[in-house]
């Protein structure tokens, strides 16, 4: 299952137990949440029949006691637990031991009033007996980030519902250039709607002058600096994102996977596989392949191993090094734009 069948069959009204939500779209699991509560909680009732607890801080003896509350003029409770950190990997301790023997019994004697929601994010230990439980027992939902068609579907959903109209390759060229998280698309795609205004339609020069161009369309850019030897262009691209708080360790893998998917993208086409086929056999959009080949004719296969290796100083330095972490990706782009060495 795929995240628009939870809610389609959240729309039908089906309530499991209890459910297990996890991955990197938080947005997505709030409004699994926001589903939930309309579904058991309707208009009313949400003094009484819901709790929200933080993982972090509340034990599973709090966990167990909003469980086993009764609902109040309702037949049902809503229980959520977000920061779960019960589901995670990582070594048994005495402490986890026990912690996974409570969380099993909570879930076997679980009442048939209360639907209770893990949320944790990022991954989660599938082996663990809790996990299986939950699996048999309710829903174990995964919602890792949305990328390429997916993101650009779940986009010209979101602009319908707000009464305007984008056309297909618009949205996918905004799923394009996003990286950050949805409720950030949101806030930017209700600044799209509120300026074309009801029955409008979002196009391109729209996105140019309105949106935040993130940081994947500035790593294209940055990437054609380098491929120019462009250094002064390449480090105002630089300290642009710096500026705009982007951090650096992601500014560098971007850069070094936007390299490595070049280099392999150059053998592929020697080989004589086209775009599209390049693009199935990579799980890349096909307009990353056609950029890879366009931005690929700026760098030969020395330059490229020559930059994944000082990508890969760079990354010591920003992991345990002692330089300033923008300093150290100035003294990146300034190797790699430098003149090449004879």
């Amino acid at each position: 299952m795929e995240y628009r069948e939870y809610f389609r069959e959240l729309k039908e009204g089906i309530i499991a137990p209890v459910y297990l939500l996890f991955g990197e779209e938080d947005y997505l699991m709030e409004e699994v949440i926001k589903s939930l509560c309309r579904l058991i909680l309707g208009t009313g009732g949400r003094d009484f029949n819901w709790d929200y607890l933080d993982g972090e801080e509340s034990g599973l003896d709090d966990v167990r006691a909003a469980v086993e509350m009764l609902p109040f003029g309702s037949s049902r409770r809503l229980v959520v637990v977000k920061n779960c950190p019960y589901f995670r990997r990582g070594k048994d301790t005495r402490k986890r031991k026990g912690q996974k023997e409570e969380l099993v019994a909570l879930l076997e004697g679980l009442p048939a009033t209360t639907c209770l929601v893990f949320v944790a994010r990022g991954g989660v230990d599938q082996r663990q007996r809790a996990v299986q439980l939950i699996k048999k027992k309710g829903r174990l939902w995964e919602f890792p980030r949305l990328e390429g068609r997916d993101l650009a579907n779940w986009i010209s959903a979101r602009v319908r519902r707000k009464g305007v109209k984008i056309a297909g390759g618009t949205a996918s060229y905004l799923a394009r250039i996003w990286v950050y998280d949805l409720n950030r698309l949101e806030l930017e795609l209700d600044k799209l709607a509120s300026y074309v205004g009801e029955g409008g339609e979002i196009c391109w020069e729209h996105i140019q002058l309105l949106v935040d161009p993130g940081i994947k369309e500035n790593i294209f850019f940055l990437l054609d600096a380098v491929g120019k030897r462009q250094t002064r262009r390449a480090l105002l691209l630089l300290n642009q994102m710096l500026a705009a708080g982007e951090p650096p360790l992601l500014l560098l893998f971007l850069l070094t996977q936007r390299l490595r998917i070049i280099g392999v993208v150059q053998v592929l086409d020697r080989e004589g596989l086209n775009p599209r086929e390049i693009a199935s056999r990579l799980k890349q959009h096909p307009f990353v392949i056609e950029k890879a080949l366009e931005q690929g004719k700026q760098f030969d296969r020395e330059t490229i191993a020559a930059c994944l290796e000082e990508c890969l100083w760079a990354d010591g330095q920003l992991k345990g090094g002692r330089l300033e972490p923008g300093l150290v990706l100035e003294l990146l782009l300034l190797k790699i734009t430098g003149p090449k060495k004879a």
